[in-house]
């Protein structure tokens, strides 16, 4: 194994940039915090390549919510001038068991609970006005909500479950580590969770164990529909019980789905922590998950990751109801 420090700033010190540009003292300050990051320990290989009989392959696409640009600095620790597209998105699989989608984003009281979550977080995430309720675009891509059959989330942040109660038959699957750290949440909004979108759920969700075989250098899994085409895999650190998800595509490709382990692909490929950690619940576990990240990236080209946050990422995908 190799360890990666996290990236340190190329220019002068923050001290050197005050009283100059506004920009470059953030661009500093970000280097800076990427410093005092833990150090990413990339394994030299995945541990476990797939060695299960021939997965089944399955269509899918992108139901995008939200997208627009920022400056990339504030997705990674990197001083940096570019610019990344921001995406709030799900998943749709389609599997013969029925649609399943990953990620269910933003529900019909988008407006509702940014309001309700108050100022500050309205000035972090914005209003209703930039954001699309999954219901309308699955309708917008002549998909019905009712026929969605399965519901699984990376993690419980209040942009990755808003829609769950908008999935009325959807059976909702969530890493059972992950429900018991939300538990004991009470407020409307508490640690980035909105614990009331999964009450919405309450009587269609199902914990899960990691109690499958290693695969894909991941030390453990589950296989949601027993067949291969979609496999979930620990990814803890930025919540106690993050999930990525295995999606077997067409032409022998695997999409990786991992969450909020980086919210760029930028964070992946160097690799580094994101500038801003405050929702980061464990930041030595999470170095642990971006390394193996980064490995798959270096050693596995037939495993595309997809951070759920980067919309060039997720622009690789078809994009649902596209001819």
């Amino acid at each position: 194994m190799k360890s990666v420090e996290a990236p340190r700033p190329r220019s002068r010190s923050p001290g050197d940039c005050v009283g100059r540009s506004p920009v470059r003292t953030l661009f500093a300050v970000a280097a800076v915090l990427g410093a005092c990051a833990p150090p990413i320990t990339v394994p030299d290989a995945p541990l476990v390549a797939r060695t299960e009989r021939a997965a089944r392959e399955v269509e899918l696409c992108v139901l995008t919510q939200e997208a627009y640009a920022r400056p990339l600095w504030q997705g990674v620790a990197q001083a940096t001038g570019d610019s990344w597209t921001y995406a709030i998105a799900s998943i749709a699989v389609k599997h013969p068991a029925g649609l399943l989608i990953i990620d269910p984003a933003f529900g019909r009281s988008i407006g509702d609970d940014l309001h309700r979550a108050g100022p500050f977080a309205m000035s972090l995430f914005g209003t209703e006005q930039t954001k699309t309720p999954l219901v309308k675009v699955l309708e917008q891509a002549r998909l019905d909500p009712a026929d969605v059959r399965y519901a699984v989330v990376t993690h419980a942040h209040w942009d990755h479950t808003g829609a769950l109660g908008d999935l009325p038959n959807a059976r909702v699957l969530i890493a059972r580590s992950e429900l018991a750290w939300v538990a004991p949440f009470t407020r409307y909004f508490d640690h980035g969770v909105m614990p009331h979108h999964l009450k919405r759920a309450k009587d269609r969700l199902f914990a899960f164990d990691f109690k499958g075989p290693p695969i894909d250098g991941f030390e453990a899994s589950f296989d949601v529909f027993g067949d291969g085409a979609v496999i979930a895999v620990p990814m803890p650190g930025h919540t106690p019980g993050s999930t990525a998800f295995l999606v077997r595509g067409s032409g022998g490709i695997t999409w990786l789905f991992s969450g909020d382990t980086t919210w760029t692909s930028r964070g992946v490929e160097l690799p580094a922590h994101k500038f801003l950690r405050a929702v980061d619940v464990d930041l030595p576990v999470l170095s642990s998950s971006i390394g193996r990240l980064n490995a798959l990236l270096l050693h596995r080209s037939d495993v595309k990751v997809v951070p759920a946050h980067d919309g060039a990422a997720l622009s690789g995908l078809p994009q649902c109801g596209s001819p």
